[in-house]
């Protein structure tokens, strides 16, 4: 049965594209394709040209290092100030 129904769906687009005409175009009036060349002096591309180097090739961005956060100070340690005093009492005072 599904054989049978794919045969149909097959004649039917064949039918139909026979059924299209293609309209030829009389040779004589054919004409060659002309070249036009763009002026492409003005236009801008997707790459800026700062991001160019002399050569025109592109320019490699240095790596940027992440910045590194310092070992984190727990309340009851002594204040990395030097004051001898516990962290939550010295600089922990400005954070709460």
């Amino acid at each position: 049965m599904f054989k049978v129904m794919i045969e149909k769906v097959n004649k039917d687009v064949v039918s139909t594209l026979m059924k299209g005409i293609i309209p030829l175009e009389d040779p004589g009036e054919v004409k060659a394709a002309e070249s036009k060349h763009t002026d492409l002096s003005k236009m801008e591309t997707s790459r800026r040209n700062d991001e160019l180097d002399g050569r025109g090739e592109q320019k490699r961005e240095e790596r940027v290092e992440p910045v590194r956060v310092a070992p984190k100070v727990g309340r009851n340690e002594p204040c990395p100030c030097g004051s001898g005093k516990k962290y939550k009492h010295c600089h922990g005072k400005q954070e709460a």
